[in-house]
């Protein structure tokens, strides 16, 4: 991280230097040239701060959004896990979903998202650990039918198969 650091600044001075020298071929004077680095840090500073604004914002948590990025997931959505790099696959995908899950359905998709990360952890030689899934996968049955109820009836994907289907509203 630190070098990184050292990296950008060396970089950044690196750039004002390159705005002094064509200063410099272009006669301008020393007050300006102050005044021109000066509003050269304060742009870039400004820059960064924006850059950092738009990097960081989340998507939106629209229906639209959460459709569209189901959409691109569908095609695997559907494909029951049978190894644990299935189940690690799959809770990948449906951690991309929460992301932009609208809030009718966050809590719901949450609790699914939640059902896959403790089937990752499962020890199939484990009679407890498997029943520990077991008995969440019955406790999310519920939300299981509302978020397929959800995307069948917004998006036109049904999450059990993957397929698209025609929305029913």
């Amino acid at each position: 991280m630190i070098f990184e650091t050292t990296v950008r600044f060396n970089s950044f001075d690196e750039c004002v230097h390159s705005y002094e020298k064509l200063a410099a071929q272009l006669n301008i004077k020393k007050s300006e040239k102050k005044s021109l680095k000066k509003s050269l840090k304060t742009f870039a500073l400004f820059s960064s701060l924006v850059l950092l604004v738009v990097a960081c914002s989340e998507t939106p948590r629209t229906a639209t959004n959460f459709c569209r990025q189901l959409a691109i997931e569908a095609l695997s959505i559907g494909d029951p896990p049978v190894t644990a790099a299935d189940v690690a696959a799959m809770l990948a995908r449906y951690e991309r979903l929460s992301k932009t899950a609208p809030l009718v359905i966050e809590d719901e998709w949450k609790s699914l998202t939640e059902l896959l990360a403790v089937a990752s952890r499962v020890k199939s030689n484990d009679p407890e650990s498997v029943q520990a899934v077991i008995e969440m996968a019955y406790s999310t049955e519920k939300e299981s039918a509302t978020v397929a109820k959800w995307t069948r009836e917004t998006c036109g994907i049904d999450i059990s198969s993957g397929l698209k289907v025609a929305p029913t509203s």
